[in-house]
């Protein structure tokens, strides 16, 4: 698998071009199904791992893919050759119910104590990349760049990122950083795959055009969650009534035509295009047998020339009103 270099003026890390999504490791996918998908992700070259501190709290203990990664690791005495991020900001401060309004936030104190637990469930001396998870309005953006800051400096984290975050408060926090002279976000974490999503006021959780254009001019790296939708270009079912946006239609069309052309299937066409894109995009598939990893490996064989970059990315443009295309 190829590799690719992330990182600011101050840390860098060689990562696979595919990050392993392992949210459902450790309760909807058992112990022994990971360990095996995680061993084949790794045979194939892959060498970046994306988790969460709350991760495994709707069905049972919060950190559970955290522990299973570090379990994993251990045995295969791959620690120091895995490049692990994880987040925090989500965990749910009363177990058992994981309801928003219970959730840590991005405060000093939860930024550190839930730093060092994850360093110690992974088996990591430093955590390679680690995201505020969930924007956290409650508490002074100050706070959470200044609490960031410190692990950074101090060699506690290597990268620093944010998920699910208003891309006017991710360039704030990268502000505020920038004028003190210390480490800031230098990755972004969001929804992104082929399809559009509607527009909506309240979704800050996209990766958008103007996303891209920023990413672009500022040096900002994009990685992309639920490249695959759950598994919706399997045809199973419509991607929902968030993708229900006028272009869809002919772009999953589209899609499907170049998947049947290139003998591939939507899911490997769909990565493709992301690693593909400019600028450039780290998608972040989950597997949950060994088999959907294969089929996700099959992306990284799959080449896309410019023509079939330029049909999928113009695909349904025509079905826009001028003022849609404009903006």
């Amino acid at each position: 698998m190829r590799q690719r270099v992330i990182g600011d003026d101050r840390t860098t890390l060689t990562v696979s071009e595919l990050c392993l999504g392992t949210m459902n490791f450790g309760y909807r996918t058992d112990e022994k199904t990971s360990f095996a998908i995680l061993d084949r992700f790794a045979e194939a070259g892959g060498t970046f791992l994306d988790t969460a501190n709350n991760y495994g709290q709707w069905h049972g203990e919060a950190g559970e893919s955290e522990r299973l990664l570090g379990r994993w690791m251990r045995s295969r005495g791959l620690a120091d050759q895995m490049i692990v991020a994880t987040k925090v900001g989500a965990r749910t401060l009363r177990p058992g119910d994981p309801s928003r309004e219970h959730w840590q936030g991005l405060t000093r104190e939860h930024i550190h104590t839930d730093a060092q637990t994850s360093r110690r469930q992974l088996g990591k001396d430093r955590l390679d990349l680690y995201y505020a998870h969930i924007d956290d309005r409650a508490t002074p953006l100050q706070e959470t760049v200044d609490a960031l800051a410190e692990l950074a400096e101090t060699g506690t984290v290597g990268l620093l990122g944010c998920s699910n975050t208003a891309l006017w408060r991710v360039e704030r926090a990268r502000g505020i950083a920038r004028a003190e002279g210390r480490p800031g976000y230098s990755c972004l974490q969001q929804r992104h795959t082929y399809l559009l999503p509607l527009p909506d006021r309240g979704r800050h959780n996209v990766i958008t055009e103007e996303t891209l254009d920023y990413a672009e001019s500022d040096g900002l790296h994009l990685l992309a969650y639920s490249p695959l939708l759950q598994g919706r270009y399997a045809g199973r079912t419509w991607p929902g009534t968030e993708y229900g946006h006028a272009t869809n239609t002919q772009r999953l069309a589209v899609l499907n035509e170049v998947a049947r052309d290139l003998g591939a299937s939507p899911n490997q066409v769909v990565l493709a295009w992301l690693l593909a894109s400019q600028p450039a995009i780290i998608p972040i598939p989950g597997a949950s047998s060994i088999a959907q990893l294969d089929e996700i490996l099959g992306a990284t064989e799959l080449t896309l020339d410019e023509a079939t970059m330029t049909r999928l990315d113009e695909a349904g443009r025509t079905e826009l009103s001028p003022a849609e295309v404009t903006g």
